[in-house]
């Protein structure tokens, strides 16, 4: 069985500190101004989900420079991260008087349905979590003055299916998302952008898993493990191309746009940037992968096609635009490397108990 890359292994151990610290020269504006003790105030909306608590994980590393406030909804609480403040981020009251409180100069909205089947189910709810709450959010910032980081998504694209438009897509590629939940990342990106004084940021991101997930249900690509558990002849989709990336990475590309965000002189971080890994995957290849990672038979799966709500067949992102702003291209966890570290012992507790409950063989690694 192959062995982990001390890399992978070394960015394992890391997570929990939030990965790797940007170019430093970003951060040093305070200083060079005079203000050290001017910490920049940041609130990360939607802190317990993955992309969220990675955020918080990656801006804690800098206590001399970022004062950070992280929301969860009011029903939800996560014991890997704490001390987050309690917020339905569709209560614009609710939401008014937390940025009133904490006043911070960069707001971050993690929050949002992101699978496609439960956004088609429930089409008002989702409306007003993915399009009505960003739009208000960066209104309240702009009236606060503080800036907006806002988190969409590469189904804005489709693949080429109506646009005729083919991948790689650059930040602006026409958008013509082929399902709900990308028609409603479309339009909280026109809804952010059109705010006038919140300085957005949109940044697209495709496809995305954790290093610290306790459920593979937290993960449109963890949750192809569940296919490892067949007991017959199970297809798993080899047509859609996908870019998964993981949150420890996107994290800490976006600390260096916000460092960027927080110098006056250097405002480049606004409009709309593209973050992803450039390895390209299909859940049948993950899912083989799986197996080779947790020692599992894949002789019952097949080739098969997707199901469920339209997705596009590859929307890879340019992001050649960002890695420019940046003054540098950031390098990945590659897909092998990043799910061999997210198969944490949570995961493989958790996987070992689905296997004896189905009766379908050991699990070794």
């Amino acid at each position: 069985q192959a062995q982990p890359s001390e890399r992978a292994c070394a960015r394992a151990r890391a997570w929990g500190l939030g990965g790797r610290a940007g170019p430093r020269q970003y951060r040093q504006w305070s200083l060079a101004a005079g203000k050290a003790d001017a910490l920049v105030r940041i609130l990360v909306v939607g802190a317990s989900g993955m992309l969220g608590r990675s955020m918080m994980r990656e801006l804690a590393k800098f206590p001399t420079e970022y004062v950070v406030c992280g929301t969860r909804h009011r029903a939800r609480n996560d014991d890997r991260i704490h001390d987050l403040r309690s917020l339905d981020v569709t209560d614009s009251e609710a939401v008014r008087a937390l940025v009133a409180d904490f006043r911070p100069q960069v707001v971050v909205n993690c929050a949002a349905e992101r699978d496609p089947d439960r956004a088609e189910a429930a089409k008002d709810k989702v409306r007003t979590l993915n399009v009505d709450a960003p739009r208000q959010l960066a209104q309240i910032a702009a009236e606060m003055g503080a800036c907006i980081v806002h988190i969409s998504t590469d189904y804005v694209f489709d693949g080429g299916v109506h646009t005729k438009t083919k991948p790689p897509y650059g930040v602006d590629a026409e958008t013509h998302p082929l399902n709900f939940y990308g028609l409603t990342k479309r339009d909280s990106e026109l809804a952010v952008l059109a705010v006038k004084g919140a300085r957005p940021l949109v940044v697209r991101v495709p496809v995305l898993y954790a290093l610290d997930c306790k459920s593979f249900r937290e993960s449109a690509t963890l949750t192809v493990a569940e296919s490892l558990l067949a007991t017959s002849p199970k297809e798993v989709d080899d047509w859609g191309i996908r870019f998964p990336t993981c949150v420890t990475d996107v994290a800490a590309i976006l600390c260096e746009l916000i460092a960027l965000k927080v110098d006056a002189s250097k405002d480049h971080a606004t409009g709309i940037m593209h973050v992803s890994q450039p390895t390209p995957i299909t859940k049948y290849g993950i899912a083989l992968l799986m197996g080779r990672i947790l020692d599992v038979d894949t002789s019952l799966l097949r080739q098969g096609q997707p199901t469920g709500e339209p997705r596009p067949k590859n929307t890879q992102l340019d992001c050649r635009k960002t890695w420019e702003v940046l003054g540098h291209e950031p390098t990945f966890l590659s897909p092998e490397e990043g799910l061999r570290a997210a198969f944490n012992e949570d995961l493989r507790m958790a996987f070992s108990t689905c296997k004896v409950h189905e009766g379908a063989g050991r699990v070794s690694g």
